[in-house]
């Protein structure tokens, strides 16, 4: 029995905390397609200025600080929100996070916005942690 049977409240805050951290960015050909649709950026310009390769797979690459490279820390926001990829529109409801409540927890020190805002139901949250 998971420990989300009564379903999760979560809001983003826009604080940045998980925007600023050491980690990757995984990109899909869905997130591609969106960011060239949504972000007013070509294919050649992110490939050439916002993504990179680890492993074969393809990531944004990170700000010098390892903070994604669209997080805008002055202005706290994304600055690609519209556009972010699925990584991004699917935390914190990621499978690394929600399969030990332990986990869960860890990372709802670090999340303002967990316990926040419209509950989301254990099938939903179940549907979005097996997006990625």
């Amino acid at each position: 029995m998971s420990f989300y049977k009564e379903g999760i409240r979560f809001e983003c805050k826009q604080c940045g905390n998980c925007c600023s951290i050491k980690g990757y960015v995984f990109i899909f050909p869905k997130d591609l397609e969106r960011l060239v649709e949504k972000s007013g950026f070509t294919l050649e310009e992110l490939e050439r200025s916002y993504l990179s390769t680890v492993d074969g797979y393809t990531v944004l690459r990170s700000r010098g600080d390892e903070g994604c490279i669209f997080w805008d820390a002055i202005e706290k926001s994304c600055n690609i929100y519209e556009a972010r990829p699925t990584q991004c529109r699917t935390f914190p409801f990621w499978k690394s996070l929600v399969y030990r409540k332990e986990k869960w927890d860890k990372e709802t020190a670090m999340c303002p916005g967990i316990g926040e805002g419209r509950l989301y139901t254990e099938v939903e949250i179940d549907e979005i942690k097996n997006l990625l």
